[in-house]
């Protein structure tokens, strides 16, 4: 080989380079980005337009609808998606995962701009922005004292907020539950209808007041002077004195109509931890910044706020993203170490000798390493499918220099010299090595290139196994028979305790080895029975596989539990409170539970409940999950969710279906047959629909002659209503530290009920007067009614989500079940569409990508074993030996009790490319045999015998260095056990099968190319 003698002549300067590339390896491991998940680049914008006062319907027609046509004539555009609440349009529009997001939100803005004048003029302008995978929260944090809130509030604002911001990294800082300060001025209706003074003309006055602006400039040539008015309010209670109106020559102050208050903004949501209410701190780190860095400087910050801080007052920590990322890393570190310890000494026990041992070691930590250097330039993350990727790739790393050195040591017992065996048994087994490694890479480098969002997560897998074959290819060939040639003899001499064990090992494998040269010449000469029982057990174990159960990816045990209470429309915050404290004096009876975090809103509430962890509870989080879901199911006025939070592809409803049609009323049908369905398919539970009843609502419907006859106009109504009943900013008080709103509304005592809405006057003109006050009942009549509190929109039309989860059996058995039910007992009608969301939609295009990877990767093995071969025909033995890793795949998943995931199906893939190896093994060195004129039989036996080591010793060192990942119980191993599983179990299977298997297949090729030939 090239490489080899290059190596051989030069020592120094090949020791140079991979000196030269540990040492990149090692500088690019210390900057090398940590973080949960790869970074994927999601082409997918959002748009937010609100209108204050509008209902959704109004929304709806008038907004959205505009937005998604227009949005909708953007190439590549994969889903359009909309959520309509009062006052706020929210589009969410997906692109095909080519698009770039930037080019993707240029063209939306464009859109957007476009149709800007075809919307209501009283938006506020629309918000266009990129959705971020990295935007989730990496820190949460609840802030709890003895304080008042709005005390509480201040301190938050003040002394960590603000503190927290400075930090390098960190993007944003959100808070929940905050009470920000803000002035009120209370009306009394009563006083303001005795001095005849209207909302809006009382508005205008305080507008017009609380002023500091500029007032322009004057110069006399060589001095410049600027102007200001300043009519600032100093203190709260001067607004009292602010003159509202003049009557009768009478001035009329706001004291004389109201009351003025320094109080609190309306809260939209509250915070809980366990039980005590606090203020929630999100923090968003910046993309691309290091997860783990990040946090590693909030907590250090955290150190010095907390010293600040006054004596009751407490930083909780809720969660931390790079707790859950380091355990995972370290988790994965550990199997790695553990993986390369095993695969190692199953080397020593064959090698029985230390010195080749530990050159064919070296192979492992060098390729790892310098596949650190590899990932840098690729701009790859230390995360869980990069790590697991190196995990998975232990055993391979150690494989090419097995084979070498296996080799050398081969011919230095043949007697030759060291140098004379690294450069001869290099050059025999180097075409055959390199063909195998190809394979390898040829398998991973499809499942990189696998479309859909799966495929993006997983490049960052396959080309890191790829790089790190490679590297060890050419360790291989370089480091391993330098290192030969200087510290290999030819005289072994016995190690001392175990040296009896190794050479009884391996005058055990002589007699296997011969065994097997009895057992492939029997199968030679039984050709059919050889060919014939294999494929009957891939018959059976293809009936096997339908025991099986099938998901998307196994679901981690992250000690934590998130249960989602939905409300009735029309719920208050103070109510949804009081069912907070329900659902919170349940869970924590659990004696697994650490704490609990709360977050409420009026039609919502989210409890995040924190677990001990699994290795120091008996129960494991499923069966917590259904025990909470069986006690809080006893909650009425509740629609309610219980998964696991967080996990690989993130947390929600493990179900979902999109139920759409462009008439309401007949989709509203539909979408309750098809719920009643879901409830009574077997393990369905959390079963819910996005749609729910309208919340209550009196609309004014404008009398429009009696307002023209009385001059009022439908604007005049709106503003009084909306300012008495929802409030209206009508300036700002200004201290040292900060601004806050003024906000004009009606005295709570006004606000309570129905009988609010009486002695309401609107301004208006009579007999050409202005300033007249108009009875709000003369001009209008009120309507009771109903109105949508959501609207969901998909792909163009109204949508409704079926959403569940499931206990007790698996994804697939539970939606072949629900789809047989729904089809037998309610078929979808015409104009209504039903189609699968979430990780189904995801798992379906996940399997048919890895399908597709499959294909392409045997298509690979075959062009690269003909090319090693200069045959079209005998790459076909092996080839057809491929479906032998099956049988063990399966029989490993269903002894370790794992479903048929995406992982396993990597697995599976994975196990062309190692099966390859050992037929390539075989058949080459058969086939020099055969070229020097040896008959086919003897040189098949011949190279099964003389190859049956190196094989034998590769298949363990894989299965070894597979075994931890399999049997972990770390932080994300649930996600790598079942690839594991079905490694191992396939490398048993097809090692035993291909050894007897591809010797007779190639027979028989090789008798068809000779009649071909006649």
């Amino acid at each position: 080989m090239f490489l080899t003698n290059i190596t051989l002549k030069r020592p120094v300067f090949i020791t140079v380079i991979i000196i030269a590339l540990l040492a990149l390896g090692v500088v690019s491991y210390v900057g090398l980005p940590v973080d949960q998940l790869p970074d994927v680049d999601m082409p997918t914008v959002n748009v937010t337009i609100t209108q204050s006062g509008a209902s959704p319907d109004q929304i709806e027609s008038k907004i959205t609808k505009k937005v998604e046509d227009a949005v909708g004539q953007i190439s590549g555009v994969q889903h359009v998606s909309s959520t309509i609440t009062e006052g706020v349009s929210n589009t969410t529009i997906s692109f095909e995962l080519e698009k770039s997001s930037a080019e993707a939100l240029q063209d939306v803005k464009d859109k957007v701009s476009n149709i800007r004048g075809n919307l209501p003029k009283d938006i506020n302008e629309p918000t266009v922005s990129k959705y971020d995978s990295s935007a989730s929260p990496i820190f949460s944090l609840a802030v709890t004292g003895k304080m008042s809130s709005s005390e509480m509030s201040q301190l938050v604002d003040d002394n960590i907020v603000k503190k927290l911001q400075t930090i390098n990294g960190v993007g944003a800082v959100n808070t929940y539950g905050e009470q920000e300060r803000e002035i009120h001025i209370k009306l009394d209706k009563e006083k303001m209808n005795s001095f005849n003074i209207t909302v809006s003309e009382l508005t205008n006055s305080l507008s017009s007041d609380n002023i500091d602006v500029s007032s322009g400039k004057i110069s006399d040539g060589d001095t410049e002077i600027a102007l200001k008015t300043n009519a600032v309010i100093k203190n709260v209670d001067d607004f009292l004195n602010i003159l509202a109106a003049t009557r009768n020559g009478s001035e009329v102050r706001l004291k004389d109509i109201a009351e003025v208050e320094d109080g609190s903004k309306e809260r939209d949501s509250l915070s809980f931890y366990n039980g005590k209410e606090a203020i929630g701190i999100d923090i968003i780190k910046q993309s691309n910044s290091n997860t783990v860095e990040v946090a590693k400087a909030v907590k250090k910050e955290l150190i010095d706020i907390n010293k600040s801080l006054p004596s009751g007052v407490k930083i909780q920590l809720v969660t931390d993203n790079s707790t859950a990322i380091t355990d995972s890393v370290k988790d994965v570190q550990k199997t790695m170490i553990a993986g390369c310890l095993l695969a190692v000494i199953v080397v020593f026990i064959f090698l029985k000798n230390i010195a080749s041992t530990a050159i064919a070691a070296i192979a492992i930590p060098v390729s790892i390493i310098t596949t650190f250097a590899v990932m840098k330039i690729m701009k790859f993350t230390l995360n869980t499918v990069s790590l697991m990727g190196l995990s998975i790739a232990v055993g391979l790393l150690i494989d090419d220099a097995i084979v070498v050195i296996e080799n050398i040591v081969r011919h230095l017992h043949m007697g030759k010299t060291a140098i004379q065996a690294a450069k001869e048994a290099t050059n025999e087994i180097g075409l055959a090595v390199m063909a195998t490694t190809f394979a390898i890479v040829a398998v991973f480098l499809p499942i990189a290139m696998i479309n859909g969002l799966v495929g993006k997560f997983l490049v960052q897998f396959g080309m890191t196994v790829a790089a790190s074959v490679l590297v060890s290819l050419f360790v291989a060939f370089t480091l391993v028979p330098l290192l030969s040639s200087k510290y290999l003899k030819s005289e072994e001499k016995e190690i001392p305790i175990i040296g009896g064990f190794l050479e009884w090992f391996n005058k055990s494998f002589d007699k296997l080895s011969k065994a097997y040269s009895k057992l492939l010449k029997w199968a030679l000469e039984h050709r059919r029975i050889t060919i014939i029982i294999p494929i009957g057990l891939l018959i059976v174990s293809l009936l096997l596989a339908t025991k099986l159960n099938t998901g998307f990816v196994a679901a981690s045990d992250t000690g934590e539990i998130s249960v989602e209470a939905n409300l009735d429309a029309g719920s208050t915050l103070d109510s949804a409170s009081k069912i907070d404290k329900d659902m919170e004096n349940i869970v924590k009876k659990n004696k697994n539970v650490k704490y609990i975090y709360s977050t409420v809103k009026a039609d919502k509430v989210d409890l995040l409940v924190k677990l001990s962890d699994k290795q120091d509870r008996k129960e494991s989080i499923d069966q917590i999950e259904s025990k909470m879901r069986e006690d809080l199911e006893n909650i009425p006025g509740i629609d309610l969710s219980v998964t696991s939070a967080g996990g690989a592809m993130g947390s929600g409803k493990l179900v979902q279906y999109h139920i759409k049609g462009s008439d309401f009323t007949k989709l509203q049908k539909y979408a309750l047959k098809a719920e009643k369905v879901m409830k009574n398919t077997p393990g369905a539970v959390d079963v819910d629909l996005s749609y729910k009843a309208g919340k209550p609502e009196v609309e004014f419907d404008v009398d429009r002659d009696k307002a023209a006859d009385l001059g009022v106009t439908p604007t005049a109504i709106v503003s009084t209503l909306g300012t008495l009943f929802n409030g209206t900013v009508v300036s700002q008080y200004e201290t040292e530290k900060d601004r806050y709103d003024v906000r004009v509304e009606l005295q709570d005592s006004d606000n309570k009920n129905l009988n609010s809405l009486d002695g309401i006057y609107v301004p208006g003109k009579n007999d050409g007067k202005s300033n007249t006050m108009v009875p709000i009942d003369q001009v209008t009549k009120k309507v009771f009614t109903t109105s949508s509190s959501t609207i969901n929109r998909y792909d163009k039309e109204r949508e409704i989500q079926l959403t569940a989860n499931y206990v007790g059996v698996s994804q697939s058995n539970f939606t072949s079940a629900f789809n047989n039910k729904l089809k037998s007992e309610a078929p979808a009608p015409n104009g209504i569409e039903l189609t699968a969301g979430g990780s189904q939609d995801q798992m379906a295009q996940s399997m048919v990508g890895l399908a597709i990877a499959l294909g392409m990767g045997v298509l690979f093995i075959f062009l690269v074993i003909a090319a090693q071969f200069e045959s079209f025909i005998d790459p076909l033995a092996i080839l057809l030996s491929l479906p032998l890793a099956i049988i063990g795949a399966i029989l490993g998943l269903l002894i370790g009790n794992k479903e048929l995931d995406m992982m396993s199906a990597i697995g599976v893939i994975m196990l062309m490319g190692l099966v390859t190896k050992n037929g390539i093994l075989l058949i080459d060195f058969a086939k020099q045999n055969y070229a020097k004129g040896m008959n086919l039989k003897e040189a098949l036996i011949k190279a099964g015998r003389t190859r049956l080591r190196p094989i034998i010793m590769t298949t363990l060192a894989m299965i070894f260095g597979m075994v931890p990942v399999a049997i972990a119980n770390g932080s994300g191993s649930e996600l790598r056990a079942p690839m594991a599983f079905a490694i191992i179990g396939g490398l048993v299977t097809s090692t035993l099968l291909t050894l007897l298997f591809v010797p007779v297949v190639y027979t028989y090729l090789n008798d068809f190319k000779k009649k071909f030939k006649s």
